[in-house]
């Protein structure tokens, strides 16, 4: 027999094999090839956030762009400029509500979002705490001329000065969804299979084994995802995918040995 992990690798291929070797693994090796299969999931979405240039920043922060309405960008397409990444505001009327440009930061809306074009920075705050404060790189002159221009701007320059940690807090939750719905899927069908111990036409008997053989069946699904992830679709899509294989996948050597082994008799 080929050692761990090749043994399991070997395991995964065919429609006889995932029940037939369900018994060669102990528990620290199941748990250790659980993590490493929810890792596999994982690997395009650390690809894929490694290798964006901008996140919306609205998903932190809800209707962040809201206060910026028609009136409040033709101001700022007619009356503002960024040279060298400092703002020059020569409009008259520099407060809009819940939006600043130019000069101090003052909060006139304490219970309201507010943002404030400095000289230097954008500095959005709520409730007079701030949430952020965006330095001027992406954000140009050109941006103010239209609410898209900007707003795609303000999202690329905010994860750009974040990247580490919206890239860690992406990858944690990504890997906390990939993990519950792993186990979930995981846990719950081998407790399925291991009510089946009592019957006559089923040759599971403990746990373990129902628990080694489903992890059997999650490793072509498991590859699967992972393939369709490095070509670029989505966390959601790639859980769908994964959990409809491995259905297909159960049903398929369902049909073929029944849950039955060779020998078994009932």
């Amino acid at each position: 027999m080929l050692p761990y992990p090749f043994s399991y690798f070997n395991s995964i291929w065919g429609f006889r094999k995932p029940l037939s070797q369900r018994f060669g693994l102990n528990w620290f090796q199941l748990i250790f090839t659980s993590i490493f299969l929810i890792s596999l999931s994982m690997v395009p979405i650390a690809i894929q956030n490694s290798s964006q240039e901008t996140y919306p920043l609205e998903t932190f922060i809800d209707d962040v762009y809201s206060p910026l309405t028609d009136s409040v960008i033709d101001d700022l397409a007619t009356n503002a400029q960024i040279v060298d990444g400092k703002l020059n505001y020569t409009g008259t009327n520099s407060s809009h509500a819940s939006v600043q440009i130019g000069g101090a930061f003052s909060s006139n809306f304490p219970e309201e979002l507010l943002l404030h074009f400095g000289e230097d920075s954008l500095l959005i705050s709520k409730q007079g705490k701030e949430l952020t404060n965006i330095h001027y790189q992406a954000i140009t002159t050109e941006s103010f001329n239209s609410k898209e221009s900007l707003t795609q701007a303000i999202s690329k320059d905010w994860y750009q000065q974040n990247r580490v940690y919206i890239s860690l807090f992406l990858v944690i939750g990504a890997g906390f969804l990939f993990g519950l719905n792993f186990f979930i899927v995981a846990l719950g069908s081998s407790l399925l299979l291991y009510f089946t111990k009592k019957s006559r036409l089923f040759s599971f008997k403990t746990y373990k084994e129902c628990y080694h053989f489903i992890l059997n069946c999650l490793g072509v699904p498991t590859l699967i995802a992972m393939i369709l992830g490095l070509l670029g679709q989505n966390m959601t899509t790639l859980i769908t995918v994964q959990n409809i294989f491995f259905v297909l996948y159960l049903v398929t050597i369902f049909y073929k040995t029944h849950f039955r082994d060779p020998d078994f008799h009932k």
